[in-house]
């Protein structure tokens, strides 16, 4: 039987091939040759970037990507797709191109085919002319190309999608308005699936099982899940199974077709028939979940397991239970929180293959007013409330015997941190002990331990991971067993406490400093500034003698890394001592900095290292750096502030790293008085030290989010990782630092920072001049208002109302000249959107226009 099935494979197969190939050539002649081919993306390209750049603002996102175009892309396909797919079957008198398509000796699915592939190559190449987006996010800031690449092949396959489904609307009308409406009805509804409230509004009529899976036939949801860099087998498998559908459907239609449409039963029965094949995906698009396969395409392999993972994976134990609490049955849930429920399972199953069965995975559905619920609540999850007035439950459980461990609900916006949170809570199971990690703060309370503390997130972080004990400041001693101590802000503090504090160190503990010239979190506290001498009066004269020396008296500000920053007038200005500290800055060679994209360090101070050989500068500035006398900060505004700054050519340490062993900082303890002084440190004994504390706390660091009376929150950049990573590595466990630090956080807009800073550093003195001249006449005319107070203005002496008037006559031309300064300053970053935004209005169309040109010129050389 091999003989003849194999030779009429060799027959059929390049038959196929072959047919499919003339009809594509001949229909995307004929595609290219329309007009209407022509108008059809010039549309499709204006009506996509209006929405980009006008309806969604890009140039105002600050955010390098692609995602306002992807939010966009499904809606504009909607309309203009079927537009270009409605005359695809014309069956009409004036028309009979069709019929002798049909008749040609060519199979009727490669007729399909070939149609398919001549209308999605003109889809592809209206997509290429976005490339001017590319362009500009590039041009605007430093995006990833994984995740690039990954949106506009999820676009791709969305194209096809749509494309596939309006030629199957177009066989079954036969009729161009017909075709174009089927279409539309058709796509929108699959586009509604999605949509959670549609999921809502469905609640009460059909189960919640089906509901679930309708939802799995929404293009957008596919869309969103390819497009965040991640191209796995489920996303691409829905896109062309429901395209193959589609054009199966086409082939089935135009096999059974006949001269009169609608009126054979035959044709009638063909169409219930495959109409029937779209529930087909139904069955199989849920089941593709299970199969593996995807290829993660994010520059920091945000969906790869990091080797950290696997490390802490082989250190559990067996028997080691993870229950997943999601409330899978619930239909109101928003689709991306169903994205990222979806992605935590993969991961967790992911854990599971490469644990060897030392893990066990169970995914528990906790709905409402059941045991299982009851089970979800007494492991530690929590209810998430929504707007509906619905809530879920997403949250993991760990355990192994009598240890326990959970996470109340797995955030979204922790998103990237999502295989972090996980380790963490598998290696809080592994551990013999927790390590114990003591703080010592006049900012924070004892009772921080064990409350939540507004504006101090950081304590949240550190209680999941370790055993923290909270040190009133005015103690005398530390207590036992701790393998950290943290000050935080930690001035003054008592001499027997700053000899606990060195004896702690001199017997292999840790220590992490945060002292800060300017304290803008706790104002009280500049009143003292450590000042190191040698006399041991503070923390500072420890830390000199450890090899250290704090430079507080004046704050640091650096043009290059500059924030731009709104004043109270709600004015722009960039502000130098407020840095984004990234790149180079922050050193690549210690681990607890390598893997780290930003810092928010709020006017620092700086350090002096003393022995280069067993210490490291953690962050530096640059060459534009500068510092400001700190008193300066308690009277002048931030914009006095900035414009009083001056870079002096210098590099500075903000961060530094220090390795043991030590010498004991005091030497001259008398041994009768205190046998059990160390006057040298055992082991290796690690110390980091910050010149800043600000940034710790959660205006700098989070962004915080009131979401149905439950507390949200989003890193800005990696301050709190650097915090975690510091204590880490002084903990000695080191599996979970790059872990917590890959990955960049935001991939901002830099030009139009470098741009604003550029701008400001041009009219700077223009500025200053200005600023200075208003803040004269002003003093003037405070002073002499106030030798005149209680008088009567009606009354008072000609002169003197003269002298009041010309104050006015020259302060409104100085106020009108320093607003028009800073005006230019906006302009030129105004500008600049109002030149990208032209840009790729027009590029698209004039695209367009060089291909309508260049397949004009073509034609009519062919007819010379």
């Amino acid at each position: 039987m091999k003989g003849p099935t194999n030779s009429l494979l060799k027959i059929a197969v390049p038959t196929l091939f072959n047919g499919t190939l003339a009809t594509f050539r001949h229909e995307l002649r004929l595609l290219l040759f329309s007009p209407l081919s022509y108008l059809f993306q010039l549309g499709f390209l204006a009506a996509l970037s209006a929405f980009v750049f006008l309806v969604a603002d890009f140039y105002a996102t600050d955010e390098a990507s692609i995602r306002p175009m992807l939010t966009f892309l499904p809606w504009v396909s909607l309309i203009l797709v079927p537009a270009l797919a409605m005359r695809t079957w014309v069956d009409d008198i004036s028309d009979r191109s069709m019929e002798l398509t049909i008749t040609l000796p060519v199979q009727t699915c490669a007729v399909v085919l070939g149609k398919f592939l001549a209308g999605y190559m003109i889809l592809l190449v209206t997509l290429l002319f976005t490339l001017p987006i590319i362009g500009t996010v590039y041009y605007l800031g430093d995006p990833d190309p994984g995740v690039l690449f990954s949106g506009y092949f999820a676009s791709a396959l969305l194209l096809a999608t749509y494309y596939s489904i309006s030629l199957f609307a177009a066989s079954v009308a036969r009729e161009p308005v017909g075709a174009f409406v089927i279409a539309i009805m058709f796509l929108f509804f699959l586009l509604l699936l999605g949509w959670d409230v549609f999921g809502r509004f469905l609640n009460g009529y059909i189960d919640n099982s089906i509901i679930e899976m309708l939802s799995n036939f929404s293009p957008n949801t596919w869309l969103i899940h390819l497009s965040r860099g991640i191209i796995d087998f489920p996303g691409v498998f829905y896109f062309v199974l429901i395209s193959a559908t589609a054009l199966t459907g086409t082939t089935w239609i135009c096999n059974n077709r006949s001269q009169g449409p609608f009126l054979k039963k035959r044709f009638l029965k063909g169409s219930l028939i495959t109409m029937a094949f779209f529930l087909v995906p139904a069955l199989l698009i849920p089941l593709s979940k299970e199969v593996p396969g995807e290829w993660d395409m994010t520059a920091e392999n945000e969906f790869t397991l990091h080797v950290g993972s696997y490390q802490i994976l082989d250190k559990l134990n067996s028997d080691t239970r993870v229950i997943l609490y999601w409330s899978s049955s619930e239909p109101s849930v928003p689709a991306t929180i169903k994205s990222h429920a979806d992605r935590a399972q993969q991961m967790l199953k992911r854990l599971a293959r490469k644990s060897n069965g030392k893990l066990i995975l169970q995914i528990i559905d906790p709905k409402p007013d059941s045991d299982a619920e009851l089970h979800a609540i007494s492991s530690g999850a929590k209810k998430i409330p929504m707007s509906s007035g619905d809530s879920f439950y997403l949250s993991l459980s760990v355990e192994h015997g009598s240890k326990k461990g959970s996470i109340p609900y797995l955030d979204i916006r922790r998103d990237q941190h999502l295989e972090y949170d996980i380790a963490v809570a598998l290696n809080s199971l592994s551990r013999a002990v927790t390590p114990k990690i003591g703080i010592i703060s006049p900012l924070i309370p004892s009772a921080a331990a064990n409350a939540q503390r507004q504006g101090m997130s950081f304590l949240s972080e550190l209680k999941n991971a370790y055993d923290i004990a909270i040190i009133p400041y005015f103690k005398t001693a530390l207590p036992d067993n701790l393998n950290v101590l943290v000050l935080i802000d930690a001035s003054i503090l008592r001499k027997e406490m700053l000899y606990a504090i060195d004896q702690f160190v001199m017997k292999g503990g840790s220590l992490v400093v945060m002292i800060d010239p300017y304290l803008r979190s706790n104002r009280n506290s500049n009143k003292v500034n450590p000042d190191p001498s040698e006399e041991i009066n503070d923390i500072s004269d420890v830390l000199m003698k450890y090899g250290v020396r704090y430079l507080g008296k004046g704050v640091v500000g650096d043009d290059l890394f500059a924030s731009v920053v709104t004043d109270k007038q709600q004015a722009r200005l960039s502000y130098p001592f407020w840095m984004r500290i990234r790149g180079d800055a922050l050193s690549q060679s210690h681990p607890t900095t390598a893997d780290l994209n930003e810092l928010f360090l709020v006017e620092a101070g700086s350090l002096e290292i003393k022995y280069p050989g067993k210490s490291l500068a953690l962050i530096t500035t640059s060459k534009n750096s500068g510092i400001l006398f700190r008193k300066h900060f308690i009277t002048k505004k931030p914009r006095e502030l900035a414009l009083s700054f001056s870079s002096d050519n210098q590099e500075r340490i903000i961060a530094a790293f220090l390795r043991g062993p030590f010498e004991s900082a005091y030497q001259r303890i008398d041994p009768e008085r205190n046998g059990n002084h160390m006057a040298s440190s055992q082991h290796a004994p690690t110390i980091f030290v910050v010149a800043d504390v600000d940034w710790l706390f959660d205006p700098f660091s989070l962004q915080t989010t009131n979401i149905g009376g439950r507390v949200i929150v989003r890193p800005l950049n990696d301050n709190s990782t650097f915090l975690l990573n510091m204590i880490e590595y002084a903990s000695g466990e080191q599996s979970l630092i790059a872990i917590r630090s890959r990955g960049k956080i935001q991939r901002p807009f830099t030009r139009v920072t470098a741009l604003f800073q550029s701008a400001e550093k041009e009219f700077k003195e223009q500025e200053l001049a200005m600023a200075k001249q208003v803040s004269e006449i002003e003093s003037r005319m405070a002073q002499y208002s106030a030798s005149i107070a209680g008088s009567n203005i009606g009354r008072l002496p000609k002169d003197v109302k003269e002298s009041l008037l010309k104050f006015r006559q020259e302060l409104l031309p100085a106020r009108r000249k320093l607003r028009m300064v800073r005006r230019k300053i906006r302009d030129q970053v105004d500008s600049l959107g109002r030149r990208l935004v032209f840009i790729n209005l027009l590029s698209g169309p004039l695209a367009v226009l060089i291909l309508a040109g260049t397949v004009y010129i073509f034609r009519r050389r062919r007819k010379i």
